[in-house]
């Protein structure tokens, strides 16, 4: 994958800050106030809606790897999800997780690694590289996704589509999950927003920061590849089976990262489950060869990049 020119170049981003930041505040603020446990279920019903669904499935087993062929439907539905995370749009986050792969812990790498602990978490995004920042240079790391409609729109209303999401649980929850016998219940409509939106975010968000952060420091490099990527298995349970990075660095295509059956991988589960259903195609699976090189201490030969004239694209095969 050829980088674009700039690269080199970053900006503070006081966008990335005044949002994160306001996010992290109204959690912080506003969980313990508005806790209701009708509020939290809706925190844990989104947090896998986003996440699992919008995130692991979609935006980065499907759209950024291939590991598997959707129909259009399920695509624009994880996307939209994925959408909901508020980590980007579909283009500018499979393009930047591409780019991660193509340059893992290499000075290209967006967050690497071993520029410390912070900035593979979050000081990436603070100081934010310019080919990351302008939709002209990331949409060519993602021009598959560029040639949807529904994916520049996702990408272009990211945060109208949050805050219509934000205002459709304020008014569910002051209406039809209302505690008061009559009138809107105000407190039970800032409970689902605020642990709905606020608090799934900011979780979600750490999660997601973890698998490029804790997941390339501590943990096991189990396939013996030559970047710092780790099975860790913390990770593993809360990011819906991301957290078995290594497996998934050696051989990115798979579309199951968990490869032993002790390795909890939640988004294989659904995504066996609708493969079993007949909803999901061409799933990619580990290879006994690489499980077997696992388990000598050495990489066996990578995944080879698909075939199909359609996942002919940048980091799809990495």
């Amino acid at each position: 994958m050829k980088l674009r020119p700039s690269w080199q170049q970053s900006e503070f981003s006081w966008r990335n800050v005044l949002w994160i930041g306001a996010v992290h505040l109204i959690a912080l603020v506003g969980a313990i106030p508005y806790f209701t446990w009708t509020g939290f279920a809706t925190f844990i019903l989104f947090y896998y809606v986003t996440g699992m669904i919008g995130i692991t499935f979609g935006f980065h087993r499907l759209l950024s790897h291939h590991g598997f062929h959707a129909p259009r439907w399920l695509e624009n539905f994880a996307a939209l999800c994925g959408t909901l995370a508020c980590q980007g749009g579909p283009i500018n986050w499979v393009g930047t997780h591409r780019v991660h792969h193509a340059y893992s812990d290499t000075p290209r790498d967006p967050h690497d690694v071993t520029k410390g602990f912070w900035h593979s978490h979050f000081g990436w995004l603070v100081n934010l590289r310019c080919d990351l920042a302008n939709f002209e240079d990331y949409k060519h790391y993602a021009p598959d996704l560029v040639k949807r409609p529904f994916f520049v729109f996702l990408e272009n209303y990211m945060i109208h589509i949050q805050v219509v999401f934000g205002l459709s649980l304020f008014a569910l929850g002051g209406t039809v999950f209302a505690n008061v016998p009559v009138g809107f219940d105000y407190h039970m409509a800032m409970s689902m927003t605020v642990w709905g939106v606020f608090v799934r975010m900011t979780a979600m968000y750490h999660i997601t920061w973890c698998v490029n952060s804790v997941a390339h420091m501590f943990g096991d490099n189990a396939n013996r590849i030559g970047d710092h990527s780790k099975n860790n298995a913390v990770i593993g349970v809360l990011a819906f089976g991301e957290g078995w990075h290594n497996n998934h660095h050696a051989h990115a295509r798979f579309a199951r990262h968990g490869w032993r059956w002790w390795q909890l991988d939640q988004t294989w589960i659904m995504i066996r489950t609708l493969e079993i259903l007949g909803v999901l195609k061409n799933v990619v699976r580990p290879t006994q060869a690489a499980i077997d090189a696992q388990k000598r201490g050495r990489l066996a030969k990578p995944q080879q990049p698909s075939t199909r004239p359609q996942d002919a694209v940048p980091g799809v095969g990495l």
